[in-house]
């Protein structure tokens, strides 16, 4: 097969796209055949050096792709079009059997501690695959990391309520633009931030009832502006340091911060003052179960969830959509095509159909 693979952490320059070895199944695995894959930041976490990963390394989290081979025992079929859910659980641990699988104590992630779905093939446990049910396996393959964590994050951990204020940072983002929808779907009145004009317009599209170009106004002293001196309910942010201080001014007396990330700097000062003084409530975030990315594909299937697609990039493109995500070309999610063979003309001919 033919994937998007690292042999040293670095720059965009190191993914290769080269011929592989085929997956092995194991027992109670199904083989895919993938058609997308989309990019999200823990790709590039995984790249450039921020986890310690074995390599070689099959980059990608996210996919969609049709079932090549399963099972006897299983209930799904060869042929049938499937997303896949990223993380790879035990389902026998604590946090499993308590239906915590996101905090499971063997989990591992697509494209992380395993290879990835940049790849024409992937093996991946039954449990891990989702029937997309009339979902456009172009849209599937945006969903399951940026809406199951935004999901987790704002209706599981928490629990946004309808008329409350929800500020949600980066809207632009995949991250972000998920997180404005969610947060509009449950009812909340949202303001989101955005660097220009342009990832403005995006962040009104996705729902947002104001939006803030944070590099000409002070986001505090608008979110206190518009609630009146009370602050935003729930703050969502996966910036990380850049943004902690303004975060903390932003949020109301028993607030709640959702925290899914840190994709501008992992570490900040905390005044702990303001979190016993405010009662003031930090709620990490990682990931999401199947269930919530379920009930996240439910409102998908019926259009009142759907990612902000603007960028596609074939899979031999692998490294400029890194190259693109890391520069902030990107609004809303880029994916992958996937082709399931290569024609002999190609430099990656392969014979796998």
């Amino acid at each position: 097969m033919i994937a998007a693979l690292i042999r040293e952490q670095g720059g965009p320059e190191k993914i290769e796209v080269t011929e592989a070895e085929n997956p092995r199944l194991k027992s109670g695995e199904a083989l895919v055949s993938l058609r997308y894959a989309s990019v999200n930041h823990v790709d590039i976490w995984v790249r450039s050096g921020a986890f310690r990963i074995t390599l070689p390394r099959i980059l990608g989290a996210d996919g969609s792709g049709v079932i090549k081979e399963v099972p006897d025992e299983a209930d799904v079929k060869p042929g049938v079009p499937v997303v896949l859910y990223p993380l790879l659980v035990d389902r026998t641990c604590l946090f499993c059997t308590s239906g915590r699988e996101d905090q499971c104590e063997n989990r591992a992630l697509l494209g992380n501690q395993t290879d990835g779905t940049y790849a024409q093939l992937i093996s991946v446990p039954t449990y891990n695959l989702i029937e997309l049910n009339g979902i456009d396996p172009k849209v599937a393959s945006a969903v399951p990391v940026t809406f199951m964590t935004a999901w987790h994050g704002l209706v599981s951990r928490a629990a946004l309520k309808p008329g409350e204020t929800a500020l949600i940072w980066g809207a632009a983002g995949g991250l972000g633009n998920a997180a404005v929808q969610i947060a509009k779907l449950i009812g909340a009145t949202v303001i989101a931030t955005a660097s220009n004009d342009q990832k403005a317009e995006a962040a009104f599209k996705a729902g947002a009832d104001e939006v803030i170009i944070y590099t000409k106004e002070e986001v505090p002293s608008h979110v206190m502006t518009t609630t009146r001196g009370k602050g935003a309910d729930v703050v969502f942010d996966s910036v990380g340091s850049a943004t902690w201080q303004q975060t903390i001014k932003s949020i109301s007396a028993t607030g709640r911060i959702v925290l899914p990330g840190t994709t501008a700097g992992r570490e900040t000062k905390v005044d702990l003052r303001d979190l016993y003084s405010r009662q003031l409530t930090v709620l990490g975030v990682y990931g999401g179960t199947k269930a919530e990315l379920q009930s996240v594909l439910e409102h998908v299937r019926a259009r009142k969830l759907t990612p902000l697609i603007t960028r596609e990039y074939d899979l031999e493109e692998a490294a400029q959509a890194h190259a693109d995500m890391e520069a902030g070309r990107i609004i809303g999610k880029a994916v992958i095509r996937i082709p399931s063979r290569y024609s002999s003309k190609s430099p990656f001919f392969s014979c796998i159909g």
